[in-house]
This record gives C-alpha cells, sequence and structure tokens, in this order.
C-alpha cells in the first residue's frame, strides 16, 4: 500500500472510530447481568463522606458559575451537599423534598414533587443504585471504558425529560466521580468528586446539621 493509500485508509478509520458511537447496554429488572456485582458493590457502600467541585453551565454565561464543598450520603437520609464556597449553604434532598439551609440557619424547602426539585429527587434512588426504584421512571443505560464507567438515566415520561434532561454518574472501580445533570448541550450541571470515605457513622451533630 502506498503512503498515501495508507494514510487516506488510517484517516477513514479514525473518522470511522470518532463516529461511531456506544450505545452501551440497557438495563432492565433482574437482568443487568455482567453490570450487577459493580451495581451491588455501589449499593453497599453505606454512608459516603467526600469533597466536589461543581460547574453550573447556564446560555446567558460565557464561563460556568464555579462552587465547591462536601458531599455527604446517608443510605437512610439521602444526600446532603455542603457548599463551602463561594457562598456557605446545606442543601439537604429527601423523600419530604428539598432544605436549603444558609450560613445564618435560615432555611427555605421546595415541597417533593416540584418541578425545581426533580433532578434532585432522583438523586434518592440514585445515588443508592437502588435501580428497582429508578426502572419504571427512567431508561437505565450502562457503558464501560476499561475500569471506568458510567450510567445514564434518561426519564421515561417525554416531559420530564424536557424539563429534568438526563442524569449520568460515573466512576472507576467502585468509586463514583462524576455527576451529571444535561438539560440541553448549553445548561447542565456536572460535580466532580473527590477521595472518597465510606462506611462511618454520622454523629448526632452531623445529623443535625447536614440531614433532617
Amino acid at each position: 500500500m502506498n503512503p498515501a493509500r495508507a494514510i487516506a485508509v488510517s484517516l477513514a478509520l479514525l473518522a470511522a472510530a470518532h463516529g461511531a458511537q456506544d450505545p452501551g447496554t440497557t438495563l432492565a429488572a433482574g437482568s443487568e447481568g455482567e453490570w450487577k456485582p459493580l451495581i451491588d458493590s455501589l449499593a453497599a457502600k453505606g454512608t459516603v463522606v467526600a469533597p466536589f467541585t461543581e460547574h453550573r453551565f447556564f446560555p446567558f454565561r460565557r464561563e460556568p458559575m464555579l462552587l465547591q464543598g462536601v458531599l455527604r450520603i446517608s443510605p437512610e437520609r439521602g444526600p446532603s451537599l455542603q457548599y463551602t464556597g463561594p457562598d456557605e449553604s446545606v442543601l439537604i434532598a429527601d423523600s419530604a423534598g428539598l432544605l436549603v439551609k444558609d450560613r445564618e440557619g435560615r432555611t427555605r424547602e421546595m415541597p417533593s414533587g416540584s418541578r425545581e426539585t426533580g433532578a434532585i429527587a432522583a438523586l434518592l434512588p440514585i445515588m443508592r443504585f437502588d435501580l428497582g426504584a429508578l426502572y419504571p421512571r427512567f431508561v437505565v443505560r450502562a457503558f464501560r471504558s476499561g475500569p471506568d464507567w458510567t450510567f445514564e438515566f434518561t426519564p421515561r415520561d417525554p416531559d420530564v425529560a424536557r424539563s429534568l434532561g438526563a442524569i449520568s454518574i460515573g466512576g472507576a472501580g467502585s468509586d463514583v466521580r462524576h455527576l451529571e445533570f444535561k438539560r440541553s448541550p448549553s445548561q447542565r450541571v456536572e460535580i466532580e468528586v473527590g477521595d472518597t470515605l465510606t462506611g462511618t457513622p454520622f454523629s448526632p451533630a452531623e445529623l443535625k446539621q447536614f440531614f433532617r
């Protein structure tokens, strides 16, 4: 094969590889197959504490908003995000809805079922990896690239899909590293999760401060 033809073939193969999109594996109750050991491992983690960095993308902003804090997850109570910068607050999501505490201790509540709490409410079964509770509401796809994995949750209801968008959670091994809430290419939230501490019970003071 002459050099020019070899280059052309290489470019064609590269373009084909780049253009091919992995459709992933669509999961269903009782047929998780090779994914079940990972799902079981993630579901058995218990309590979670990890630093996070959050980027919020909006169509009317050139640069994303940058926030930082600590993520805590209680299997019984749900996720809690303690924002440490640029402003201090605590966001608590549980079966009752969404509760936000500011640094002075003032609270603002949004009840379960409201549009504003849709993405956060979905975090409850997602962070527990309770796929049985998610299958009726979401199409769940799993993707793998070497040690890295991603679960993508797409609402089955078209109206919910338009307002909520797709949710994905990714990681490596048995560690969660990335969360994304994607309403559109220009409006999304990306959360990068740092080193995780698992299995340590929360103290009564922590439960009072970061959960309800």
